[in-house]
C-alpha cells in the first residue's frame, strides 16, 4: 500500500487505526514508467549491514532483523533493493575490552529514521555473547538479537497496532483437526484417529476438516514393541501442533498388552486410549488458545473465532495404565 502525502514529500504520520489493514506491510507489485513517482516511499524498513564488526556479521545480523520483521510482523523488510522504504535502520557494534562498566563484551546502537528526515528513535542493546559466540556468528545469539530488535521497531512503526500486527492468520480457522496417527498395527491408525476426534469433539472443541481451517494438529505415533513371554510393550506419542507447525505440547502413554492382541481390530480399546488422552491434550490447546489474542476485525464481514468451550467432558470409562503424564 502507498502511503504517502504528495508525489514529491514523504509525510510521516502514525498508523490511525487497524480496521482495515489485514496485511500493513503487505508487498505491493508497484511497476510505473511516470518519472514523478519516483520519489514516493513504499511502507517497510530498510535493514542496512551493520557496522563495527566483520562484512559477513553485519550482513547476517541484518538478515536476521529482516527476517523477524517479515515472519513475526508483516512488516516488509529487506537489506537491499529497498531504498524506497519508509524506514531505515542502521546499527552500529562497540567492543567494550577496555570498559569497566559495561554488562557485556558487546553492544550495539541501534537507529531507526524515517528516511530522508531524521532520527525517530536511538537505543543501545547489550549483546550477552562471548568472543567465540560472536566470531562464529552463533545461530541462538543472531536470532535472539532478531527477534528483539525487530519487536522494538515494530512497536514505533505499528503503534497501536502492534498488538494484532500479523494475527490476520488465524482469520477462518477456527478448530482443531487430528492429523495422521502411524505405526499401529491392524486397524490401529484409523480407530485411533476416528476415536480422538469423538473424544477432543465430545470435550467441547470444534473439529477442523483440513489444515487450512485448523488453529491445531494433533498426530500420534504408535511404538509397538516384540513380543515378549506373551506380552508386547506399547507407546503412543501424541503431539500438539499450531498454525505455524510448532510443537506446542505432547503427552505419552505406555501400557503392555497380551501379544498380537491389537493385530486386529482395537474396537474399544482406541476410544479408552483417546478418552486418556483427552484432558493433556485439551489443556495444551486450552494454554495456546489463540482467541487470547484478540485478533482484531480486518472489516471482513462476521467472523468465526476458535475457542475453547467449557462443557461437561464426556461420560468415557477410564482404563488403569493408558492415562498420560502431565503434558509438557
Amino acid at each position: 500500500m502507498l502511503r504517502a502525502a504528495s508525489i514529491l514529500t514523504l509525510a510521516v504520520f502514525m498508523l490511525a487505526g487497524c480496521g482495515k489493514l489485514p496485511r500493513p506491510f503487505e508487498r505491493d507489485a508497484v511497476n510505473t514508467p511516470n518519472a514523478l513517482a519516483t520519489n514516493i516511499f513504499f511502507e517497510g524498513v530498510e535493514v542496512m549491514p551493520i557496522t563495527g564488526s566483520t562484512p559477513p556479521m553485519g550482513l547476517l545480523l541484518a538478515q536476521s532483523i529482516v527476517k523477524h520483521l517479515e515472519k513475526d510482523f508483516e512488516i516488509l523488510a529487506a537489506t537491499e533493493g529497498l531504498d524506497r522504504s519508509r524506514f531505515v535502520l542502521t546499527g552500529n557494534v562497540v567492543t567494550n575490552d577496555a570498559s569497566t562498566v559495561a554488562r557485556t563484551l558487546y553492544s550495539i546502537g541501534w537507529q531507526l529514521a524515517v528516511r530522508g528526515e531524521g532520527p525517530i528513535s536511538t537505543f543501545v542493546q547489550d549483546v550477552p555473547a562471548s568472543r567465540t559466540e560472536w566470531d562464529y556468528g552463533s545461530p541462538p545469539i543472531l536470532s535472539q538479537i532478531g527477534t528483539s530488535v525487530s519487536t522494538r521497531v515494530a512497536k514505533l512503526i505499528l503503534g497501536d497496532c502492534f498488538n494484532s500486527a500479523g494475527q490476520d492468520r488465524f482469520l477462518g480457522r477456527n478448530g482443531v483437526l487430528i492429523g495422521d496417527v502411524t505405526g499401529a498395527p491392524g486397524d490401529g491408525n484409523a480407530a485411533l484417529k476416528r476415536s480422538m476426534a469423538v473424544a477432543l469433539g465430545g470435550g467441547g472443541l470444534k473439529l477442523a476438516s483440513n489444515s487450512e481451517e485448523a488453529v491445531f494438529t494433533v498426530t500420534a505415533n504408535v511404538d509397538v514393541g516384540e513380543p515378549e513371554k506373551g506380552a508386547q510393550a506399547v507407546k503412543i506419542l501424541w503431539l500438539v501442533k499450531d498454525v505455524d507447525g510448532k510443537e506446542v505440547g505432547r503427552a505419552e502413554q505406555a501400557n503392555a498388552v497380551p501379544a498380537g492382541s491389537l493385530d486386529g481390530r482395537w474396537g474399544r480399546t482406541a476410544a479408552f486410549v483417546a478418552a486418556a488422552a483427552m484432558d493433556g491434550i485439551m489443556a495444551v490447546i486450552k494454554r495456546h488458545d489463540p482467541s487470547k489474542l484478540r485478533v482484531p476485525d480486518l472489516g471482513s464481514g462476521s467472523r468465526k473465532r476458535y475457542e475453547v468451550q467449557e462443557l461437561p467432558k464426556p461420560n468415557l470409562r477410564r482404563v488403569p495404565g493408558w492415562a498420560p503424564p502431565p503434558p509438557n
